[in-house]
């Protein structure tokens, strides 16, 4: 695999590994900079979160008014970490994962995103895709996110 810090562009294996929180530590430091100066491998970028999706597919967004639970959920107090990736920051924030199902996640974030935004979460030693359905304000607790996950 090419080092990143030799190229002048990021690549897309490299950036498939860091859309799958597979990329190693020290090639991460090196293309995050470059993903923050340089909008076409941003736009790169977002094409290939574009191709995961299309490989493996989230579902359809249901308008609010329809939103029902498809399936059950599991409370749980475990801290994660959440990135935006669509559109990208390279920002972390600790959340807290409120509950859980076989295709979703309910966090508290610390501030508010978009749906239709596309993040990283990583839950214990587990990487995850995931798009966020809806955000509403949760008073001093922050921002109550529902994601709905999506399964390498």
């Amino acid at each position: 695999m090419p080092d990143i810090r030799d190229a002048i562009h990021a690549h897309d294996d490299e950036l498939e590994l860091y859309i799958c929180g597979r990329l190693e530590p020290e090639l991460i430091s090196a293309i995050e900079p470059h993903l923050w100066e340089c909008q076409a491998c941003r736009a790169k970028l977002s094409r290939c979160v574009g191709l995961q999706l299309m490989l493996h597919p989230i579902g359809e967004t249901k308008a609010r008014e329809d939103y029902k639970r498809s399936e059950p959920r599991f409370s749980s107090g475990d801290d994660a970490v959440l990135q935006e990736l669509n559109p990208l920051s390279l920002d972390r924030h600790r959340v807290k994962i409120v509950d859980i199902s076989k295709n979703g996640v309910g966090i508290l974030a610390p501030k508010s995103l978009r749906p239709g935004t596309i993040v990283q979460i990583r839950i214990k030693s587990s990487i995850e895709l995931g798009e966020v359905r809806h955000c509403s304000a949760a008073g001093h607790q922050g921002y109550r996110i529902g994601l709905r996950l999506h399964v390498f």
